[in-house]
């Protein structure tokens, strides 16, 4: 059975002490909001109660009737006894044993406080996923069992001893406890929804098969007291944002990592899924574009796939889009999305949707305009170059590294465009090719949930394997390595070295931005001196510039996603571009 003694005395020390978890937290729960009445056993709307939450495996049904909420059962629930214990799943039933013996009433249990058959309540709820986990005073974690009638271990369903004692020479030696590994019942620990639970929970109370810990803001603090009490670690916390968290679109990205690695029983779960942490992250720049956030789209669009099995496909039905361009595309398959962590000194080319408003009549929206959109410092020198360098069209530009100063050819910039915004809307909007207004309107009916409309500058390279590395490198006309896809990008590596390739197979690609690759990460001082750019000083830029490329196929009329890469930007200008109209699924 579970020792109580440390763990209460650590969740009252939390509620009492810790300022940082006891922060007054504005959400705001959502209509017909219901709990469980422990005490009465029945369901119960309310918002003004203090509970508890329960984060568990569903699982399948292993025996019937189990209690669900519906509209043919949620009347007879909101009776006194309307939760008969026969009838009630195991893990939720010890939930309820759990929230008790520490002095709580009120239990909020997706399976029962949701009306699983009626999707208004549904969506209304998923939506507030943020406000009830965030609001609930502790989350109980059952870490353990494959499906929700297994029970919770140390409650219903007995633990295995694994800690023993020996004494020797009157000393006690004790083993410490620790978590076995790749074991087929800890399935909490890889399913996509129970990931977003436990990070918007401001104290999490795990239960595993062999241990019951607690873990808040501040520290964790496990059952047994052969185990230190530790702080929280980046890598192992479930924290909305940590310390390390440089930016919002940081947080999102180390999230977005440790989500992806989990699984779905239904692919339709993937955005809802994470919506809680989404919302919590971007609470004033709420809007997502298939799951990227719109304040930081070009940001976003810059994920791969590792280590890089999948071959992306569209996914669309009735109720949800999952475009290539999109990390929602490679979820549920053997990659886990990671980001590329440079810089990102601006877009190089403005994406569009369809607006499906009814009063917008079919009309393109800009994606990535957006007034609250960040760029890293110095961003304005290397736009500068980028435009002189024609890669945001034939802008007319008064300046040059050859006969001016970074700092002159900067004041030059920000005379003529004052902000990132501005530059966005002034510069690449107007850049657009003259073919943009002819193919829009043809192109515009053809346009389905999930498309995105560019005009972006297309160029061909060749790939090589990067041996000794993983990965490949993208490879100029004359065989030099100009820069390489991100990731080890498995599947097409597999290709691209098989004995029946063609070595001089072109593969396009398409600008999507500019970066700076730091000097630490090159492998040669020729390689910093002949990729930068040097001034009429001879003063180089602080990073080599790089342009972020999408490595594109085509289906008929539409383009898709297949890789992501980048290559210096000084090789890029070398490339045979050219100005094209992508609609991208």
């Amino acid at each position: 059975m579970i020792s109580w003694a440390r763990l209460e005395t650590k969740i009252i020390e939390c509620h009492e002490e810790h300022a940082q978890c006891r922060h007054k937290v504005q959400r705001v729960l959502p209509q017909e909001f219901r709990v469980i009445d422990i005490t009465r056993r029945r369901i119960v709307e309310t918002i003004d109660v203090p509970f508890v939450a329960l984060s568990y495996v569903w699982g399948i049904d292993t025996r019937s009737p189990l209690l669900i909420a519906t509209r043919a059962t949620i009347s007879a629930m909101k009776e006194d006894g309307g939760l008969p214990t026969l009838e009630m799943p195991r893990t939720i039933e010890d939930a309820m044993t759990i929230s008790t013996q520490l002095g709580e009433r009120y239990l909020w249990v997706d399976r029962l406080c949701i009306i699983q058959d009626d999707p208004k309540d549904k969506k209304n709820q998923i939506e507030a996923m943020s406000d009830v986990y965030t609001s609930a005073r502790l989350v109980l974690i059952a870490a353990y069992g494959n499906n929700m009638d297994f029970g919770i271990p140390g409650i219903s369903c007995p633990r295995p001893v694994v800690q023993h004692h020996v004494d020797i020479s009157s000393i006690r030696v004790t083993n410490v406890i620790r978590e076995p590994e790749d074991d087929p019942l800890a399935l909490w620990h890889t399913r996509g929804w129970t990931y977003q639970e436990a990070v918007l929970a401001r104290r999490r109370l795990f239960f595993t098969n062999v241990r019951a810990y607690f873990e808040c803001g501040q520290s964790t603090c496990y059952e047994d007291a052969y185990n230190r009490e530790t702080a929280p670690h980046k890598f192992t916390s479930y924290k909305i944002l940590m310390k390390e968290d440089s930016s919002l679109f940081e947080a999102f990205a180390r999230h977005l990592e440790n989500y992806s690695s989990r699984s779905f029983s239904y692919q339709l779960d993937v955005y809802n899924a994470i919506t809680g942490i989404t919302k919590a992250l971007y609470e004033r720049n709420g809007v997502f574009i298939n799951g990227l956030p719109k304040v930081d789209f070009d940001r976003a669009l810059r994920w791969f796939g590792y280590p890089g099995n999948t071959s992306l496909c569209r996914l669309e039905n009735e109720e949800i889009s999952c475009p290539t361009w999109s990390w929602s595309a490679i979820m549920n398959h053997s990659d886990q999305v990671r980001y590329q962590g440079t810089a990102l000194y601006g877009t190089l080319a403005l994406w569009y949707k369809k607006d499906t408003s009814s009063f917008a009549g079919g009309q393109l929206e800009a994606v990535n305009l957006h007034s609250d959109t960040e760029v890293d410092d110095g961003w304005s020198v290397y736009m500068a170059i980028a435009c002189e360098e024609g890669l945001v069209g034939s802008i007319s530009t008064c300046w040059s590294p050859k006969i001016d100063s970074f700092s002159t050819i900067c004041e030059r910039f920000n005379m003529r465009w004052p902000d990132y915004p501005t530059f966005c809307k002034e510069a690449i909007q107007s850049a657009q090719s003259p073919q943009w207004c002819q193919k829009t309107n043809s192109l515009i009916p053809a346009m389905r949930q999930g498309d995105l409309f560019t005009t972006a500058q297309s160029g061909l390279l060749r790939l090589r394997d990067s041996f000794p590395y993983t990965g490949l490198s993208i490879i100029d006309s004359a065989g030099d390595f100009v820069g390489e896809l991100c990731g080890e990008v498995t599947r097409l590596r597999n290709e691209v070295t098989s004995p029946h390739h063609d070595q001089n197979a072109l593969y396009e690609f398409i600008a999507l931005s500019l970066s700076g690759l730091d000097f630490d990460v090159c492998s040669s001082i020729e390689e910093i001196e002949t990729k930068n750019y040097f001034d009429v000083d001879s003063k180089p830029l602080d990073a080599l510039p790089i342009v972020y490329l999408l490595m594109v196929g085509w289906r008929g009329k539409y383009a898709y996603r297949k890789e992501l890469g980048w290559v210096y930007m000084k090789d890029w200008i070398k490339v045979d571009r050219e100005w094209k109209v992508v609609m991208l699924e």
